[in-house]
């Protein structure tokens, strides 16, 4: 009994410790990160700018979908990122998440803009359909499809490593 409990003591931690170290140390894994391809769902919205009704087709090609408020800290951090794919040409349209609309124009009018287009969603209903859980989330669409979901601040990192593999594989952008 005594060898028992000797040989259990040493091979639980071992087999922990090797379990946690091998899942940490998957480079192709990030936690908030989701491949599943489905379609963009159906929605009708006003534009936060200018109350224009946007629908489903109002979106065309590939770009980046990132849901965003003013109210999101994670938000600001990441906004100078957004800036720097938009000015190196990547479309970005915003969605405005939970937000009063004058709260969006004025953290727009003071960050910058890096959206083509952005969707004021006070309700979060097209962001429940979509499957957002908070902000900010980046969804990559291609083709009407979502092709990539990332909850979470999206940065340098992530986006080397989340979806620069799909853009460069399917040639989006």
């Amino acid at each position: 009994m005594q060898l028992i409990f000797k040989i259990l003591i040493i091979t639980l931690p071992t087999s922990f410790i090797l379990m946690f170290y091998f899942f940490l140390n998957e480079n192709d894994s990030y936690p908030g990160a989701n491949f599943v391809e489905s379609n963009l769902p159906e929605f009708k919205l006003e534009s936060l700018e200018n109350n224009e009704i946007l629908i489903k087709n109002s979106l065309s090609g590939d770009f980046i979908l990132n849901v965003w408020a003013s109210w999101c800290i994670t938000c600001r951090v990441e906004h100078s990122y957004l800036m720097d794919l938009s000015n190196d040409g990547i479309p970005i349209v915003g969605l405005n998440y939970k937000d009063e609309r004058i709260d969006g124009i004025e953290w727009i009018k003071k960050y910058g803009n890096p959206y083509q287009l952005i969707i004021h969603d006070l309700k979060g209903s097209f962001a429940m359909d979509l499957g957002v859980t908070g902000a900010p989330e980046t969804f990559l669409i291609h083709d009407g499809k979502i092709v990539a979901h990332y909850q979470g601040e999206v940065n340098k990192m992530i986006w080397n490593d989340v979806f620069m593999p799909i853009i460069q594989d399917r040639g989006i952008f």
